[in-house]
């Protein structure tokens, strides 16, 4: 439950929002960030959690209201909490830090708040190749959901065809799914390929062929790395989602994208793709394990002492 002084901050910072005031929002995220990073030093996790949940809070009401300073000060502040929850090595904590960012991006790029999308999302990418690294796969996976929701948001907006952030999204994406293909994360992996395939769909629903060919060629170096590494689900997902692609692609005349596709998956072993019931019912538990991650995210609240 959040402390008196913290549930004051909180008000704070939420009021300084609507009455756009930068300086009472940095304030009130200041003090959180140090709480959070406190309590965690002692041992507290469910109260490090609920300083994160209040700044994921500040966060996305910032961001809803178009103050940048604020939002990207909110991310900051997490990191500084993220930072210690990785050296304590709380689970927990780091998953729920990680989907915020993920709230906080994806409310950006719905916003078209450009550089706090591309900093939540770098900020994620960085995160995923160091969980990654350490084996930590639940918390791989939180990084694919995070950047999932703000690459999809961003694929949905009407640019050209590549914005800066679709590049950044797929890139991040597509350098923690190899790396946790190289790793053996297995679950993780395929939760990327879930991603980018969602993606993918996103982008060409807008038309966007760029962003499909270059989300073609990161499930393509996925599923050779997972290959490798005689990862069955993985190897199977990617084939699945670049197929995806390309019926997707065909349906509407996107010639590019399909034949991105389509390229990407002839350089797949047709006798390394093991099809049967157990690769699909391994691969929805995987996808309801990040659905319910997200779904949880959303509802998380702060509990208030009276």
């Amino acid at each position: 439950m959040l402390s008196k002084e913290e549930n004051k901050m909180v008000e704070l910072g939420l009021t300084s929002v609507e009455e756009n005031f930068d300086e009472g929002v940095r304030q009130a995220l200041d003090f959180l960030s140090e709480v959070g990073t406190a309590y965690l030093n002692d041992s507290k996790e469910h109260e490090a959690e609920n300083a994160v949940v209040s700044i994921k809070a500040i966060g996305k009401a910032a961001t809803m209201q178009g103050m940048e300073n604020a939002a990207v000060n909110s991310i900051r502040a997490l990191e500084r909490i993220l930072q210690r929850s990785v050296e304590q090595k709380t689970e927990s904590t780091t998953i729920s830090i990680l989907l915020s960012f993920g709230t906080i991006g994806k409310a950006a790029a719905e916003q078209q708040m450009e550089t706090v999308a591309k900093l939540a999302a770098s900020v994620l990418g960085k995160s995923g190749n160091s969980a990654a690294l350490r084996n930590e796969e639940r918390e791989t996976i939180a990084v694919a959901v995070g950047l999932g929701e703000i690459g999809k948001s961003v694929a949905r907006l009407r640019f050209p065809d590549f914005s800066e952030n679709t590049a950044n999204c797929i890139s991040c994406l597509g350098d923690t799914g190899k790396l946790a293909a190289q790793q053996k994360l297995e679950d993780a992996a395929v939760g990327i390929e879930l991603m980018l395939e969602e993606m993918a769909i996103a982008a060409m629903a807008e038309n966007m062929q760029s962003a499909a060919g270059s989300i073609a060629d990161s499930l393509e170096e996925i599923g050779k790395s997972a290959e490798e590494e005689e990862m069955e689900n993985a190897v199977f997902q990617a084939t699945s989602s670049l197929q995806t692609i390309m019926a997707h692609a065909e349906n509407r005349y996107l010639n590019d994208a399909s034949i991105a596709a389509k390229v990407a998956l002839e350089s797949f072993n047709e006798l390394d793709i093991i099809n049967d019931e157990e690769n699909v019912r391994k691969i929805e538990e995987i996808r309801e394990t990040m659905r319910g991650l997200w779904i949880g995210s959303a509802g998380l609240k702060p509990e208030s002492k009276k």
